[in-house]
């Protein structure tokens, strides 16, 4: 059983500290000016389940070494809901010709995003810690066991 639950807990403690660390490298992107030229959500896509898929589409143009390029992502992942006013909420913001942000990755510049990665999964980290700690307690406890 403590074998189980430090396995179970390293491969949480592997994926929060993975997720954390994607965020931490998005830190050294560089902040460029934007500006969208469109957005909508596209609607004909379907989840696992055959039910409608809603999914944000955003485009921007950038400035990046002198040169203009095009960038497609809010986010690194897709900006995507089964509930259409989730992603109505995010288009709010993105409306053609806003002026903003987009943060671009200097060793790929066309690696552009308008949101950075959270790190909120290092404050989550501690959780799955205690399985390890606990399991390795188990398993010390039975091998010590007078």
């Amino acid at each position: 059983m403590g074998l189980l639950l430090v396995v179970v807990g390293s491969v949480f403690v592997n994926y929060l500290w993975s997720a954390y660390q994607r965020a931490a490298k998005m830190d050294s992107w560089i902040e460029t000016p934007c500006q969208i030229v469109s957005s909508s959500i596209d609607d004909t896509g379907r989840n696992q389940k055959g039910l409608p898929k809603y999914t944000l589409e955003v485009t921007y143009l950038y400035i990046y070494e002198g040169r203009e390029r095009t960038g497609d992502r809010l986010k690194r992942l897709p900006s995507e809901a089964s509930d259409p006013r989730k992603v109505k909420s995010k288009l709010k913001n993105l409306e053609a010709g806003k002026r903003t942000v987009c943060y671009v990755n200097p060793a790929t510049p066309d690696d552009v995003v308008l949101k950075k990665d959270t790190k909120a999964a290092l404050y989550s980290i501690w959780f799955p810690c205690l399985f390890v700690v606990g399991g390795l307690g188990m398993i010390g406890s039975a091998i010590f066991r007078r």
